[in-house]
């Protein structure tokens, strides 16, 4: 939704003009070129005639706090939870003499990561294990299940100076508290944690198994053509690796394409419950795939800095000189994306594109819920008012 989610000018008044609440309220100020004539971006006024259901990702979510550094270096420096309170442990007598419960989560919070600036800002149902940070609701004739399922994003560079997804930096190897341990997940979603019981007896209920349209939402992708469904949605294993006189020479990543937590444990659950649209985001492109039992796979995040689809001669950075054989082009996932039904976009060699990934086209779905039909548009965002052009639909069954 925003970058920083401690910094209050990206959700009211940024100074660029295009913080996230007025421009869905029609009350940006935000300027746009192109060939040379200036117009002005104000948004839509959205938010004041219909509801709105966000799903927390990794920009949602910041890391350590700090009284001190800036908001951007906060938000890049969480760490896992059981990091840091195995630091509360080895120190809990000089942080916590009165051996306080609240402290106690204080403090692990603090140092690890908080949704505090999300979960303050929006109201929500809070009846879930994760409270606020994922729900269900009725709205009309859909039932829609939230899931908190993203992670810290670590850069694909493996060069020496960056603390990145597969790797630690080199100045950092002897100093495990500056350690960003890889893209690690901020909150479980494998069998038997709070979250997947949940969700287990969420498909289960008979809000859910009654309602016309089962829906259920999330950051990250399961499947996409993008860079961030890259490396697998799995708890990264580190390896530390030593010299005879027992120096760190390199502190290493891999995340096993078998384990993805989203792809192994959580689809085939919702699978088997029926859910007829699974909607997600983070890979910053749009595309959909159709899974073999008839589930709808839709990403559409793709409004600016993106990422890029990789198909083709475009690969993705991954290492090739680790363990786990890394997707570089394609669906890591197995699913062939499906080609926009009515006006896809076309490639430098007019061939179409079964993906939109640009920084000057928007695009935004429609569930119409009197025909059960999802239909995706798009337009030239450096032109506002320019022609919306419905590109593809399909029916939810």
């Amino acid at each position: 939704m925003i970058d920083v989610a401690d910094r209050a000018s990206e959700w009211f008044d940024d100074e660029k003009g295009n913080a996230f609440f007025p421009s869905l309220q029609g009350k940006a100020a935000y300027e746009l070129e192109r060939d040379g004539v200036k117009t002005r971006y104000t948004g839509g006024a959205i938010i004041q005639s219909a509801p709105l259901f966000p799903a927390a990702g990794n920009h949602e979510v910041m890391g350590r706090f700090s009284l001190t550094a800036p908001l951007n270096e906060q938000f890049n420096d969480p760490i896992p939870r059981q990091v840091a309170e195995q630091l509360y442990s080895q120190n809990a007598q000089a942080i916590n003499p009165g051996n306080d419960p609240a402290m106690q989560a204080t403090w692990i919070k603090n140092n690890s990561f908080n949704t505090d600036s999300y979960e303050e800002l929006f109201t929500l149902p809070t009846e879930s294990p994760g409270g606020k940070k994922y729900y269900a609701v009725t709205f009309g004739d859909v039932r829609l299940i939230v899931l908190y399922a993203t992670n810290i994003w670590r850069r694909p560079s493996l060069k020496p100076d960056v603390r990145g997804r597969f790797r630690e930096r080199e100045e950092d190897f002897n100093f495990p508290e500056r350690w960003g341990y890889g893209q690690h997940i901020f909150e479980p979603i494998t069998p038997g944690s709070p979250q997947y019981t949940w969700l287990q007896s969420e498909l289960a209920r008979p809000e859910f198994q009654q309602a016309k349209y089962r829906v259920v939402m999330f950051h990250h992708p399961p499947h996409s053509l993008g860079d961030n469904v890259v490396p697998a949605y799995t708890d990264p294993v580190q390896t530390i690796e030593r010299a005879p006189d027992g120096t760190i020479t390199a502190v290493r990543y891999e995340y096993p394409l078998s384990a993805d937590y989203l792809v192994r444990d959580v689809m085939p659950l919702l699978e088997t419950a029926g859910v007829q649209l699974v909607f997600y985001g983070h890979s910053h492109i749009w595309n959909r795939f159709v899974s073999q039992t008839g589930m709808n796979f839709l990403e559409s995040s793709n409004v600016g800095n993106t990422y890029g689809a990789y198909m083709g001669e475009k690969q993705r950075p991954v290492p090739d000189n680790y363990t786990e054989q890394y997707v570089a082009v394609g669906d890591p996932n197995g699913l062939q994306p499906i080609m926009p039904t009515i006006a896809p976009l076309l490639d430098s060699a007019q061939q179409p594109q079964p993906y939109i990934a640009s920084n000057e086209i928007t695009a935004f779905s429609i569930l119409d819920t009197g025909t059960g039909t999802v239909s995706s548009y798009r337009f030239d965002t450096r032109q506002p008012e320019s022609a919306v052009v419905l590109f593809d639909q399909f029916s939810l069954r």
